[in-house]
């Protein structure tokens, strides 16, 4: 939400092709882990068209070729454009600009989502046929106000882009969060971008409800009811009263609930709530993540659709919202920053966040994941994703196969103490801090070795050093006297997204041009200025199980799916190969 450019780019990465089907079988075997170590392609600055600094936010999602599709916000200036890259992410190349109206000075939030794949590994064409869809969202000015959603697609792979106004909200819109689903008929059909439901969470400036908005023809035009998305007489709809953060919307794809769309969203307890700075402070410690989901939503007939919402989390001081926590217990804070959720091939629903638990040592901020087997109805207990010790913030998941799924969070060896009202305190500028990912085959119940995605030197700064500021756009006016941090250098979140060789797409905000001269660890944190880095996974496991052998590559799946077809053939770049001699005779990188 800042006066933004934002670019949106694409990476071409070889897909191995394989019988279609429906991938709802779940493969998760109960505390086992069998996770290897991942590797990723030489980071790569996404953004090195632009001549300024300042890009941050970055999102990323992959469509059924394997093209991954990368935007941000940027305080560079340079409006307008896109960018594709048929060379495995390490090259970019701008596309046309997805919104050309955008330069308000309220400009940004960006997010994407592509057309549901008809298979997990399906290649189609992108000449335009509307088989294979692109869609942008994000925070401009739109007919209704100053700061609404303007979203676009594309059926041409971001040659040429449609935009309408996505929202029409009177106390205007903060954050909005994008997915997608196309109807199986539809999938892989020239009329799949046509027949998509997009559809939008976000919450407003007032009561800080969650808000969905839809679509019914690929985001051409959109229904101009804001729809609530809690239930009105829900515990979670008491609590959440005038304060919330919006965290991510899905959509079941290929599981046992298709087309069901979950959002998620985070919230202090009222009393603090109300006290202490709706909607825009968060100075107070956010104790709770809360899912709702809707069946109806996706139906055009259905005028007032229906949610079912409930607790993903509840902090243990204050275990029945909307009932607050006795003044004698304390409260941990959620929000570092925003929480993500995704939906694996079987259906199952998972959500990750940060928590302090003061029951551990040490007392950190850590990432942890729970998993829904009924449909979001209930969620199991919580697990810890990382292993090392140390601040670990800003949590994002994808989903694969029947419990399998990749995190991905900023961490740091720094262990951040609490500042005022149980926020976080500002890390010392000594803090050096990277990009992790760590993959779970067993439903989120344990995960593997955690993997460095950065390759920039910790010496040096790593991909940025000192405080994180957790409080969004209420950074610039920290309290004095809080301890908190202040530097929103990094933003607010980053992206990662599977492509259909299983392998991980990673976009995040890095500052590591700037680390020269005093601008090193210890020093002013505010020197530092930031470009966005991008990474692809090359080796490890993919998350059907695949043997990853470079970007976009693979030599099959380790974890069976379906019955694979008599004949296999790789598809990378746009050239079928009908044996791994002939792969090895063609020309890749990562």
């Amino acid at each position: 939400m800042h006066a933004i450019a934002k670019t949106a780019i694409a990476a071409r990465c070889g897909v191995l092709h394989r019988a279609a089907g429906r991938r709802s079988i779940d493969h998760r075997s109960a505390g086992s882990n069998t996770a290897s170590p991942a590797t990723f392609t030489p980071n790569t600055r996404a953004d090195a068209a632009e001549t300024g600094s300042g890009q941050n936010e970055p999102q990323v999602a992959v469509d059924q070729t394997g093209r991954a599709y990368v935007d941000w916000q940027s305080s560079a200036g340079v409006g307008g454009s896109a960018a594709a890259s048929t060379d495995d992410g390490a090259s970019f190349n701008y596309l046309s600009d997805p919104d050309p109206s955008r330069g308000n000075p309220i400009d940004g939030d960006v997010d994407m989502a592509t057309t549901s794949w008809p298979a997990l590994v399906h290649t189609a064409s992108t000449s335009g046929s509307g088989d294979n869809g692109i869609f942008f969202g994000h925070l401009n000015k739109g007919t209704c106000g100053a700061i609404e959603i303007r979203d676009s697609s594309s059926n041409n792979a971001g040659t040429t882009w449609g935009t309408a106004d996505a929202s029409c909200a009177p106390a205007q819109v903060d954050r909005p969060w994008i997915a997608a689903y196309t109807p199986p008929a539809n999938r892989g059909t020239p009329t799949a971008v046509a027949n998509t439901e997009v559809f939008n969470e976000y919450h407003d400036f007032a009561s800080s409800e969650i808000f969905v908005t839809r679509s019914f023809n690929g985001g051409a035009t959109w229904d101009p009811v804001q729809y609530p998305a809690i239930a009105p007489t829900s515990v979670e709809h008491a609590t959440t009263f005038c304060n919330s953060i919006p965290s991510g919307i899905a959509v079941d794809q290929w599981g046992a609930h298709q087309g069901r769309v979950y959002v998620l969203w985070e919230t202090a307890d009222q009393p603090n709530n109300v006290a202490q700075g709706c909607d825009i402070t968060q100075a107070e410690a956010f104790d709770h993540v809360f899912l709702s989901w809707s069946d109806e939503i996706g139906n055009s007939a259905a005028t007032t659709p229906t949610w079912h919402s409930t607790a993903v989390f509840n902090d243990p001081c204050a275990p029945n919202p909307p009932t607050p926590p006795a003044p004698t217990c304390a409260t941990q804070d959620v929000s570092e920053l925003f929480n993500s959720l995704a939906v694996d091939d079987a259906g199952n629903v998972f959500a990750t966040w940060i928590f302090r638990d003061i029951t551990r040592t040490p007392v950190e901020y850590d990432v942890y994941a729970s998993e829904s087997t009924d449909g979001g109805n209930t969620f199991g207990p919580r697990h810890k994703v990382n292993h090392d010790a140390g601040t670990h913030y800003m949590p994002w998941v994808a989903a694969g196969a029947g419990g399998v799924i990749d995190v991905v969070y900023y961490g740091t060896p720094a262990v951040e103490a609490t500042g005022a009202l149980n926020k976080p305190m500002a890390a010392p500028s000594t803090a050096v801090w990277d990009v992790y990912l760590e993959q779970s085959f067993d439903g989120g119940q344990t995960f593997g070795p955690a993997n460095k995605v950065s390759d920039a030197s910790d010496t040096s700064g790593g991909i940025y050093f000192g405080d994180i500021c957790t409080t969004g756009i209420f950074c610039s006016a920290t309290p004095p006297g809080s301890n908190w941090g202040a530097d929103r250098i990094l933003f607010d979140d980053f992206g990662v997204a599977i492509g259909p060789d299983g392998g991980a797409r990673l976009i995040w905000t890095d500052a590591r041009a700037s680390h020269t001269g005093a601008c090193i660890p210890g020093g002013t944190v505010s020197c530092q200025t930031t470009h966005v880095m991008f990474a692809c996974q090359s080796g490890g496991l993919g998350l059907h199980g695949e043997t990853i052998t470079g970007c976009g590559r693979t030599l099959g799946a380790r974890i069976p799916e379906v019955p694979w077809a008599p004949g296999v053939v790789f598809i990378a770049s746009g050239i079928a190969v009908a044996s791994l001699a002939g792969l090895r005779r063609r020309r890749f990188r990562g």
